[in-house]
């Protein structure tokens, strides 16, 4: 069905980028380029910042976006993967694209994106596209500035088809493999987004990944901002719903800021993503402590240590953590911030992923283990997930999909214990379907 005018309608829009093979990746930017130009290069009529880094790219993108739009900015934001519905991950001032902008947009790129196909060994692909909707989507309403999210590297990553006049890095692990197998060989594939003459911004890192950083920074002339050194977050306390934060910027102080998140990783994405702020203004300004105050009170992240209620049963928390270092930050906030009596962990992990340090990292925090599968076709084994448990005498059970994983973890809780799903953002997203919350 179409609309009237002859465009694709909001389904059939999804089925023309859904045919595009999510997953298919080409490393290289030359399909994005091309497209970009006979687009007329959308992307350079608005500021943007990059994301990158191996965690809290998704929530530091929140973070910056609320900055900016408190500021009276018109700000787009793209990240990835999405959890319950693709128009997640492409939004104006935190709202996702309406499904008709959506079903338009991929109309008017359909003949771009089939000249594209024809130039190239290799046809676009899905992120590519994607990504070229986004930006598209940015010009046409038109925003101030984007801020965008890496989806995997950075050098050769589609988003990195910008000229970005701020960088943002958080902390650097290993994940995706293809990557690097150490955190500093992965480091210089993300470094790639920093561009002459940015101001860049990054987490705390091991000495050998921020060495490489810096001599990216340095060979093309960026203004390097580091945590711990030029900012950083002085201190937390617990509050209701998530935390206060104390943070010293790089050209001011803020005390006691309400953050509605939980973890002391999530404070250390504030005060990353307030001095990427500070560098979209070049490090010449205080931010007033109203803004600070406003944008931080309005931020929302979705499906990291999200806190869903039930009636007279175990609290569901969901959090994407999907490798070890990510696992180490939820079982942090686990042991800290929520007093559970006891916590049944429902872990689906993708095979690509570290399993068994995924595993290692939770003993001590869980009580037991649910093992699902999460709904990809690049699922790892549950009974490979229960093999690991097993070599830590971790209790364990296996289930076929994650509404069983919730019924047999319900069955052996109470509502003084805590019932934590995480492993992977799909199996986060399943989980948000399946216990009726609309899409973030």
């Amino acid at each position: 069905m179409t609309f009237d005018d002859g465009l694709l309608d909001h389904d059939e829009a999804l089925r023309v980028l859904q045919a595009r093979g999510p997953g298919r990746m080409v490393p290289d930017l030359d399909r994005i380029t091309d497209l970009m130009a006979l687009l007329g290069d959308p992307q350079d009529t608005f500021d943007t910042v990059h994301v990158t880094g191996t965690n809290g790219k998704t929530s530091t993108t929140a973070i910056i976006t609320s900055l900016l739009t408190t500021a009276g900015l018109i700000t787009g934001s793209y990240s990835s993967p999405h959890l319950q519905d693709l128009r997640e991950r492409i939004r104006i001032a935190g709202v996702p694209i309406g499904q008709d902008d959506l079903a338009r947009h991929v109309s008017y790129l359909q003949p771009f994106l089939a000249a594209v196909d024809e130039r190239h060994p290799d046809a676009v692909t899905f992120f590519e596209a994607l990504t070229a909707l986004a930006l598209l989507h940015f010009a046409d309403v038109p925003a101030n500035v984007g801020v965008l999210e890496v989806g995997m590297g950075g050098t050769w990553d589609a988003t990195n088809v910008v000229n970005a006049a701020v960088a943002v890095l958080t902390r650097v692990s290993v994940d995706h493999r293809e990557l690097g197998d150490t955190p500093a060989a992965i480091a210089v594939e993300k470094a790639g987004i920093i561009k002459p003459g940015a101001f860049v911004v990054v987490a705390e890192q091991d000495t050998d990944v921020l060495d490489v950083i810096t001599r990216r920074a340095e060979e093309v002339e960026a203004t390097l901002k580091v945590a711990g050194k030029d900012f950083e977050l002085l201190g937390r306390t617990p509050a209701v719903g998530g935390q206060q934060v104390d943070i010293q910027g790089v050209n001011g102080t803020y005390n006691e800021v309400l953050l509605p998140l939980f973890g002391r990783h999530q404070g250390r994405n504030a005060a990353l993503a307030l001095a990427a702020f500070e560098a979209f203004h070049r490090f010449e300004v205080e931010v007033e402590e109203e803004l600070v105050r406003e944008a931080f009170a309005a931020v929302r992240s979705p499906g990291r240590l999200e806190p869903v209620p039930r009636s007279e049963q175990a609290l569901i928390v969901l959090d994407g953590a999907h490798n070890p270092a990510g696992i180490a930050s939820l079982a942090d906030a686990l042991t800290t911030e929520f007093a559970f009596e006891r916590r049944v962990v429902v872990l689906g992990v993708l095979d690509d992923k570290d399993v068994e340090a995924m595993v290692a990292a939770l003993v001590g925090v869980a009580d037991h283990v649910v093992a699902v599968p999460p709904d990809n076709a690049r699922a790892a084994d549950p009974e490979r997930i229960a093999r690991a448990c097993a070599t830590h005498a971790l209790s364990v059970e296996v289930a076929a999909d994650v509404e069983e994983a919730i019924d047999l973890a319900s069955g052996v809780t109470r509502p003084a214990d805590g019932i934590v799903v995480t492993g992977s953002l799909y199996l986060v997203g399943e989980a948000r379907e399946a216990l009726g919350l609309d899409p973030a």
